[in-house]
């Protein structure tokens, strides 16, 4: 968190000299949080014996060990992970969160001037060739990394990576915003718009509801906010973990195997799984590279069953509720009091301290989901039991 702050500053200072370059930058500041992240799972894993055996087993097939497969295995889930990693944060609007923080120190630090550089950036321009520079340097750098396992190699393939990625979602949102500008002031899209508007509040008035396209709206709205943190937010979060981890324990192909039995849910799974491999025939190998792990990751959390996962979402809801409440009450505890000069000396310290022991609590809750996840696993899979057997005998 302090090197997140420090690089912040920092991207601040550089946008004097070139904007672009800056907003490049928010690619490394994301990149340090995942690398932070990866780093505490694997830290974790000698009180998870089901990963670590088999973390374990491979280590002793391919003959490594030490601190470089150490760093190998920081550097693979880096790579593996920050596809999951970009989409947690760009659809739960915290891609958007570090911007506004960036663009909030640019006002302060230098006006609005320095404020508006940013947003003065085309989509098409810029950043896009840093972008597509950066993926041409990754795969250069990744196929060296591959070859020699350079500890430096890795490490760049890993920020070229956080930084083509951050600015191709910028690229790709600003095009996406553009589109969605062009298309709200469209006479259709405002027909269309005014006439569903219309429709629900002429029900409205029939059954005495005023308003009720607004009630509806808002209804949409809240039901999404439900699925979005208690649902499908640990569902990512999971999913992180397990590309994680799963990167050092299969191939990236191995969960695309058809499951037999299993019910209608086997059979959605299934259906799912021949979809994968067609759409990854089509698809390029570096695109690949980030959509199986990611799916196969999350055919394995939905695997676990339904009580699993529901089990997990509500300590993951409940961890989130009681931290915040952490919070609110250690302000209570403080006890009233001037703001500004008793309580705001205040607030950049328990922040600090309460998320960052939030973040200690998620991961290892994390953690010892994906391994409860991974013995139902091997309870139900014949040929992992096989090669565990097998790796025994290596051994």
């Amino acid at each position: 968190m302090l090197t997140h702050t420090l690089l912040m500053r920092g991207l601040v200072a550089l946008n004097d000299v070139n904007p672009t370059l800056s907003l490049a930058g928010l690619g490394l500041t994301l990149l340090v949080t995942l690398i932070t992240f990866v780093v505490m799972f694997q830290l974790l894993r000698p009180g998870l014996p089901m990963i670590d055996s088999e973390l374990g087993a491979q280590v002793v097939r391919r003959r490594r060990n030490g601190f470089a497969e150490s760093e190998r295995r920081v550097v693979d889930g880096v790579a593996l992970a920050i596809f999951p990693f970009l989409l947690f944060y760009g659809a739960w609007g915290l891609i958007g969160e570090q911007y506004d923080t960036y663009s909030v120190s640019l006002l302060n630090t230098g006006g609005l001037e320095a404020f508006a550089a940013p947003t003065e950036l085309s989509w098409f321009g810029l950043p896009l060739v840093v972008a597509v520079t950066a993926w041409v340097l990754r795969r250069v750098c990744g196929r060296l990394y591959e070859a020699s396992r350079n500890p430096v190699l890795g490490v760049l393939t890993a920020l070229f990576e956080g930084v083509w990625m951050f600015l191709a979602v910028f690229s790709v949102g600003v095009f996406l915003s553009l589109c969605q500008e062009w298309m709200s002031n469209r006479v259709v899209w405002v027909g269309l718009e005014t006439g569903v508007t219309g429709l629900l509040d002429g029900i409205g008035q029939r059954i005495d509801v005023p308003a009720l396209s607004a009630g509806v709206a808002a209804a949409v709205a809240s039901t999404w906010s439900v699925l979005k943190e208690g649902f499908l937010g640990p569902m990512l979060w999971l999913t992180i973990t397990a590309v994680v981890y799963r990167a050092q324990i299969d191939d990236h192909d191995a969960l695309f195997e058809e499951r037999r039995g299993g019910g209608e849910f086997g059979a959605v799974v299934n259906r799912a799984a021949r979809m994968g491999r067609v759409f990854g025939r089509a698809a390029s190998s570096d695109f690949r590279e980030k959509f199986s792990p990611c799916l196969n990751a999350v055919r394995f959390v939905l695997g676990a069953g339904p009580v699993f996962y529901l089990t997990f979402c509500l300590y993951f809801v409940l961890l989130d509720v009681a931290f915040s409440q952490l919070n609110r009450g250690l302000f209570v505890l403080l006890g009233p009091g001037d703001f500004r000069g008793e309580l705001w000396p205040w607030l950049q310290p328990v922040d600090f301290a309460v998320d960052a022991l939030h973040m200690l609590f998620r991961l290892c809750l994390l953690a010892a989901a994906f391994e409860i996840a991974l013995r139902r696993a091997e309870e139900t899979s014949v040929g992992r039991r096989v090669r565990r057997v097998a790796g025994h005998a290596v051994r």
